[in-house]
């Protein structure tokens, strides 16, 4: 007290982490197709007040995970890929990754995000086409990186990444891991070298 007035408790700068954190957790834990603020402060051990003031509402929350957890599993994907290098035999490397059976709640949980933001766009803002691109410049990167040109390059990595995009969101469906390794071997053999037709 000072002088009869009450001084404000000072704002904790690292609750917004530390409830961003747990929050991703739930997500993991529970996915998004029923995701809800009050079940959520329930299981945090906070009030819907306070991850409205932090996060907004209930889709700008989600937005905020969602980038969140992509930019995390940028970081992981990038660790991984040399930047150089033959693309094939790279792209061939991160599909061992991606389906390795630890991976399987994560394409799940990715494609569930990714559905819904592409559902409702008008909600869930430009998440999906950001997360498309980005990927895309990824992907195609280790193509100009191996001597194609820009064009070539971009295409070379659609191509990649579309298969990718294919075979995991089958994998996630079926459990299917030798059968789509098949697959994207095939796929690889056939695909010509960066710089031929540069």
């Amino acid at each position: 007290m000072n002088g009869g007035i009450a001084m404000a408790r000072p704002a904790d700068p690292d609750l917004r982490p530390r409830l961003l954190e747990k929050i991703i957790a739930y997500v993991r834990e529970n996915g998004v197709a029923a995701f809800s603020l009050r079940p959520l402060a329930a299981a945090i051990g906070t009030s819907h007040r306070t991850i409205l003031y932090h996060f907004g509402s209930r889709e700008q929350l989600l937005c905020t995970v969602f980038d969140t957890m992509r930019e995390a599993g940028a970081r992981e994907i990038e660790a991984r890929l040399p930047t150089h290098g033959d693309p094939r035999a790279i792209y061939r490397a991160l599909w061992r990754h991606l389906a390795s059976p630890e991976m399987r709640p994560t394409l799940r949980l990715f494609y569930e995000m990714y559905a819904i933001a592409t559902r409702d766009p008008r909600r869930f803002g430009d998440y999906a086409r950001r997360t498309a691109h980005f990927w895309l410049e990824t992907i195609s990167l280790r193509f100009r990186n191996a001597g194609a040109s820009p064009e070539r390059a971009r295409l070379l990595g659609g191509m990649t990444i579309a298969l990718l995009r294919g075979a995991t969101l089958e994998l996630a469906a079926t459990d299917e891991a030798e059968r789509l390794t098949g697959v994207v071997d095939a796929f690889f053999d056939l695909l010509p070298p960066a710089g031929e037709g540069a």
